[in-house]
């Protein structure tokens, strides 16, 4: 069994990847990312449904999860955005 402490970790952390996620994608594409491919468009959607959810959660399992999958679309937001020219 894990410490509402430990929940509280978690879902702080998720929150610091949404907000690493989203700007990133902010300060790549313009909202309402119009010129953003579908992917990033879906990756945007899919982490406003997670903050939506994390505050309804108290299973540390759940965060665990939702965690990971943030990670996971962090990875992929930073691999199909192309790099600034230098």
């Amino acid at each position: 069994m894990h410490s509402a402490y430990e929940v509280a970790f978690k879902y702080e952390i998720s929150n610091e990847i949404i907000a690493s996620i989203s700007g990133f994608i902010s300060r790549n594409y313009h909202y309402p990312y119009n010129d953003a491919p579908k992917e990033i468009v879906d990756i945007d959607k899919e982490i406003d449904e997670i903050y939506q959810k994390l505050p309804l959660e108290n299973d540390y399992d759940k965060h665990v999860n939702y965690q990971n999958r943030l990670v996971e679309l962090l990875k992929r937001v930073k691999e199909i955005t192309p790099q600034p020219h230098r």
